[in-house]
């Protein structure tokens, strides 16, 4: 018998014949075009970059957001209506990088206003087809509809905003807290798994980014405040000791302390953290834990000295536009 590591070893970049055959199916047999549009995704569309009304848009295209594609134009005046203008300055916002650099994604997940009032969340997605100069003619897009996902996420929020609430005033978990519990971790760990955030708890900018955009989104729908929390620590002089034992301290002392918030490390010397439904009771005890804590903690360069600075705002629609801009959300901090 010959053993898995004896077995002659096939080149991964060798193209298999079934590839090939599907490659050929795609190319002249409408069925399989006809099974992708309608079964694989929620709407396909076409657009023409070098005449921009110009834009074809699949049936399925149509029916999510309610409509009869029957009386419908292919014409991209028809939808702009539809998309809510804040996600539709996103999507051409990140159509412009995707033109003017391949590599950068043309991925977002934006709203739309169904026939019937309600509101449909779509994953749109999109590729630049080039001519042979090199120019941008054509984009090749499609939809996935998120609704049910998203939805539910905004439930799970909610429930972790009362559960949050209820872990600091109560010693014991009811069981439906603890189901609350559960389903958000469980969509933490989803929501993890597709961003950067590093062993300690810190996000990358891209997942702090885009969780503030959403954190916002939802402060400004239940008429919540953002408080906005920052974390100085001067003197570090690049001590890698000093700065590893302080971000174990923040890991263990800080991050448990502010249940929802967004963390970012500025740089080793300063952190910021970004919460909603967090009350002035709550602020001050998150000074008075990170004092006692600070004071007790075994410091092995030499007890740091931790500076905490909060404070709260209203999102309003102008803010809640800006923090789709890093620049914007930064200048929060450093105010």
């Amino acid at each position: 018998m010959v053993k898995p590591e004896e077995r002659p070893k096939i080149l991964s970049m060798q193209e298999h014949y079934l590839e090939k055959e599907l490659f050929h199916l795609l190319q002249h047999d409408k069925l399989m075009f006809e099974f992708f549009q309608n079964e694989v995704v929620d709407g396909l569309w076409y657009w023409d970059l070098t005449e921009p009304e110009n834009e074809w848009m699949s049936p399925k295209f149509w029916r999510l957001f309610g409509f009869d594609p029957e009386f419908k134009l292919h014409k991209v005046s028809e939808w702009q209506d539809l998309i809510f203008p804040e996600d539709l300055a996103l999507a051409q916002r990140n159509l412009q990088l995707h033109l003017r650099n391949p590599d950068i994604p043309y991925d977002q997940v934006v709203r739309y206003k169904h026939k019937n009032g309600s509101i449909v969340w779509v994953r749109c997605k999109g590729i630049a087809i080039h001519s042979e100069d090199g120019e941008p003619i054509r984009l090749l897009g499609c939809h996935q509809d998120l609704t049910r996902v998203m939805e539910r996420q905004q439930e799970l929020l909610g429930l972790q905003i009362r559960y949050d609430h209820l872990t600091r005033r109560f010693d014991a978990l009811s069981e439906e807290v603890s189901r609350s519990r559960s389903m958000n971790e469980a969509l933490n760990q989803q929501v993890q798994n597709d961003f950067d955030i590093d062993d300690v708890g810190f996000s990358g900018q891209q997942h702090f980014v885009e969780q503030t955009r959403l954190l916002t989104q939802n402060a400004h729908r239940l008429g919540l405040d953002v408080t906005v929390i920052s974390v100085s620590v001067p003197s570090l002089n690049k001590d890698i000791s000093r700065i590893n034992e302080l971000r174990i301290f923040l890991r263990d002392n800080l991050i448990p302390a502010v249940p929802g918030g967004i963390f970012h490390s500025f740089s080793d010397e300063f952190y910021g953290v970004l919460v909603i439904g967090f009350g002035d009771d709550d602020l001050t005890a998150l000074h008075e834990s990170v004092d006692k804590k600070s004071a007790s903690f075994d410091w092995l360069t030499g007890k740091q000295k931790i500076a905490l600075k909060a404070r709260q705002m209203p999102v309003s629609e102008e803010m809640f536009n800006k923090f789709v801009d890093l620049p914007y959300i930064l200048g929060l901090f450093f105010r």
